[in-house]
């Protein structure tokens, strides 16, 4: 017997076109999720009062300590640093000229780099000069009693760079 193509009367390539026309709209949403953008997350941190505390014991190690920061359905990521002379120092994840492609620095050995352009910068320098605009955006923060402090209304204005 040979096998019939027909299924109730219709040829079975309709039902191949069928599924051929859902992969058409599926495949790049598999392929392409990063489009959606929106911000990593990290470790999230929760505010005390009016400021956001990072014991110095947790981030005192040479690397590099990614955070985020939820506002306003946002995620506002920043990390902490070490450099080269033991100083410990605060950032956005993000630059003035990448911050729109969301997708932050990445640490890569001795360097961190920023994800869109590719420029890197050395972690144990102790500042970073700018290459055009890219580099990470510094935030304000103090050292009190063994805990890094960085102000609660400092953090949430970083929120239009995420």
């Amino acid at each position: 017997m040979i096998p019939q193509n027909k299924r109730n009367g219709y040829p079975v390539i309709i039902s191949s076109r069928c599924v051929f026309s859902i992969l058409i709209v599926i495949a790049p949403l598999i392929l392409f999720p990063g489009c959606s953008k929106k911000a990593p997350e990290y470790e999230f941190v929760v505010p005390d009062g009016d400021r956001v505390a990072i014991r110095i014991s947790g981030v005192e190690d040479s690397g590099v300590h990614f955070y985020t920061y939820r506002h306003n359905e946002k995620n506002i990521n920043f990390f902490v640093r070490t450099d080269g002379a033991g100083k410990l120092h605060t950032h956005y994840d993000a630059c003035y000229s990448c911050f729109k492609y969301k997708l932050g620095f990445h640490v890569e050995g001795d360097h961190i780099r920023c994800i869109a352009c590719n420029l890197k910068y050395r972690l144990s320098d102790e500042f970073w000069d700018y290459i055009g605009a890219c580099a990470p955006i510094p935030l304000s923060s103090n050292v009190e009693n063994g805990f890094i402090e960085i102000k609660l209304g400092d953090v949430q204005k970083g929120e239009k760079l995420f």
